[in-house]
């Protein structure tokens, strides 16, 4: 018996490929220090746990709408409008399990097999594998030699008769890249020319630094009529684990979004509904907290890595991650082994120094490796000390070698 060809088509996540290494050290008893999280490492706010109990106590653990409760579609719609300039009705929304089955949905419901999304890379690992899930072929931008940012000249050069959709992720995983307004109205300026649909990835518009503003391209000129706007509560208020996203769209696409939900997850959590409501009511102010606690800690690993002229890597402006540039060390030999990729570098100091990263070539770019500082400071200074340890090592191999 075979299995289909769209499974052997699809990678497993190398996200979750390191974790089952970290989780495997641990068990034999290892010190490790996980550096690979993507979510973050603070508690759900109370007000927002005691709202799941409450729907529990009083019985709201039925189905729902399959396109989510009215009173969060509301929600999201007056969310949608007070701090992104984007108007919707509830009848746009609709709530899914987390941000990533909300992107899937929209892949399903406008990718006809062979139809080209192009997605600027670095890329989160999922979107190559959804986007083939989905029929479809994506169109790869480099941009690492432009500031880990697409540029207009790239995106004019691309775009073709082929192209379906772009993904836009900002603030992005795996960079922390977060683009301008300016940058953002130029991309639209040339996308507002063509027939193609955007999905902006917003996971992570309330990790920001550096005094800066999150900006939708959705906002610009008539780019909401083409736009699915993709967001959820995983990173904003630390609840992963309750599964909860939503998209906004032109209401054809989310006709065809929620028909596809419909017929395999049908709604999300109500219990997580009822909490993901009492989130859009959360003072501001917790959310600021974790917001400045990044904050503190990426200043903290810019300065280490700027302590060895030997780092190269993407100044973070927003989420929680460093893309960091290994490859000086690649033709490094260890008993025979030569380290000559982001892979054989995360196990290399996964093994000897028991510091966890996710390979660069899981989000396009194999000279790098992602660093989170979602975990306390403490850990992270001495993981980033490791790191330091393991280049240092691996430069002196390369030398003599």
């Amino acid at each position: 018996m075979q299995i289909s060809e769209r499974s052997s088509q699809v990678e497993a996540s190398k996200t979750l490929q390191v974790k089952e290494k970290a989780l495997e050290l641990k068990a034999r008893g290892i010190d490790v220090i996980d550096l690979t999280a993507g979510e973050p490492d603070f508690n759900t706010p109370e007000n927002i746990c005691r709202a799941g109990i409450d729907a529990i106590n009083k019985g709201f653990t039925k189905y729902t709408a399959n396109t989510g409760i009215p009173k969060l579609r509301e929600a999201i719609c007056a969310k949608l409008k007070s701090d992104n300039d984007l108007t919707f009705t509830p009848e746009q929304i609709v709530v899914s399990n987390g941000a990533k089955q909300s992107i899937l949905n929209a892949l399903f419901a406008i990718i006809n097999p062979g139809d080209e999304v192009i997605l600027p890379m670095p890329y989160w690992v999922s979107y190559t594998e959804q986007i083939k899930l989905a029929g479809g072929i994506p169109s790869i931008i480099d941009t690492t030699k432009t500031g880990f940012k697409l540029s207009p000249n790239d995106l004019t050069d691309r775009l073709n008769s082929r192209t379906k959709a772009i993904i836009i992720n900002s603030p992005s995983n795996p960079t922390g890249i977060v683009y301008t307004s300016e940058e953002l109205a130029v991309l639209a300026e040339i996308l507002a020319k063509y027939d193609v649909w955007i999905i902006t990835d917003e996971i992570y518009e309330k990790i920001i630094f550096d005094g800066l503003q999150h900006t939708s391209i959705a906002s610009f000129g008539d780019l909401l009529q083409k736009s699915i706007v993709i967001n959820g509560f995983s990173k904003s208020h630390a609840m992963t684990g309750w599964r909860l996203g939503y998209s906004a769209a032109p209401l054809s696409v989310t006709k065809a979004m929620a028909k596809i939900q419909s017929h395999y997850t049908s709604n999300a959590s109500s219990i997580s509904q009822h909490a993901g409501l009492a989130a859009l009511q959360t003072p501001v102010t917790e959310i600021e907290k974790m917001r400045e606690e990044f904050e503190i800690r990426r200043n903290k690993v810019i300065s280490i890595l700027k302590s060895r002229d030997y780092f190269s890597f993407a100044h973070p402006q927003g989420a929680f991650y460093f893309f960091v540039k290994v490859s000086d060390v690649f033709g490094s030999r260890i008993d025979n082994q030569v380290i000559d990729s982001s892979v054989k570098f995360s196990a290399y100091i996964t093994e000897n120094y028991h510091v966890v990263t996710v390979p660069g070539i899981a989000f396009g770019s194999d000279d790098y490796i992602r660093i989170s500082f979602a975990t306390p400071l403490e850990q992270l200074e001495l993981g980033m000390g490791k790191l330091i340890s393991a280049m240092d090592n691996l430069r002196t191999l390369k030398k003599t070698n």
